[in-house]
């Protein structure tokens, strides 16, 4: 409706013939009364509430205004024990960026320690005996398997029976090379399971080589997975402590991994 003239009568057809209003000064008294009855048919109303740490308003959002939630206390608390922090709160506006360079940081420290035990992969103890000395305090686990493939192709059985016939064998390339591959693969495969199990040794180790119709190398190892007590009795001094180093990153990959899934110190 257009403009009005304070104290005239108008007659509102929209709503039958007779119905009239009459129209008020617009005025700071009505400004003010409005306020008023505003401020009173809100109040005991919850407030919308600020982030703790930035200030910004912790809403659902709108049509018209993207939602900014409160990051939960379990975000807060894994963001200050990796970042060494000392967040009170922490929302969608804030809270991105600490809790992504947490989780980045965590994912650098386990890449590492996974490094490490793939470069040390052989200090773990596997024994192809199946007997041990009488003095050994030996807990059997289980049976543990690792069955690798590996791909030949007719260029690799050509220079592999080449090399053959010179008397040579190159294992830096080739089908040794691919061979010597699956074997570090199928080594990997079976100590990570003996570590998964609580065992510090592998026995009874054996290794059996095959060959697909498609002219694939197969390599099957197995062996069982045992915790040996007294580990010196097995391994001098600088293999025990290689074979720690290793228990040792694979405990602090596992700890990583479950701060990762937010299961933190209290």
């Amino acid at each position: 409706m257009g403009s009005c003239i304070a104290g005239t009568s108008y007659t509102l057809l929209k709503f039958g013939v007779g119905s009239s209003f009459r129209c008020r000064p617009f005025s700071a008294y009505s400004i003010a009364g409005f306020n008023e009855r505003f401020h009173s048919s809100h109040r005991g109303k919850a407030m919308p509430e600020n982030c703790g740490n930035c200030g910004a308003t912790i809403t659902t959002g709108s049509a018209f205004k993207l939602a900014n939630l409160r990051r939960d206390e379990l975000w807060v608390r894994f963001a200050n024990f990796i970042n060494s922090a000392d967040y009170s709160d922490l929302c969608g506006q804030c809270g991105d960026l600490p809790i992504s360079e947490a989780h980045n940081r965590i994912d650098e420290l386990i890449a590492d320690r996974v490094s490490f035990v793939r470069e040390h992969i052989t200090d773990f103890p596997m024994f192809t005996i199946s007997w041990l000395p009488a003095n050994v305090e030996i807990r059997y686990k289980t049976m543990i398997t690792a069955n690798v493939t590996v791909g030949t192709g007719l260029f690799n059985e050509f220079s592999q029976g080449f090399s053959d016939f010179l008397g040579c064998v190159n294992t830096q390339s080739g089908m040794s090379a691919k061979v010597n591959q699956g074997e570090a693969n199928a080594r990997s495969i079976l100590v990570s399971k003996a570590l998964a199990v609580g065992a510090n040794c592998v026995v009874g180790v054996d290794i059996d080589y095959g060959v697909t119709n498609n002219n694939s190398a197969t390599i099957n190892m197995q062996g069982t997975a045992a915790h040996v007590k007294n580990m010196s009795s097995l391994l001098h001094e600088a293999e025990l402590e290689r074979a720690q180093a290793i228990h040792d990153a694979y405990a602090r990959i596992d700890q990583l991994r479950q701060w990762r899934a937010g299961d933190i110190p209290a």
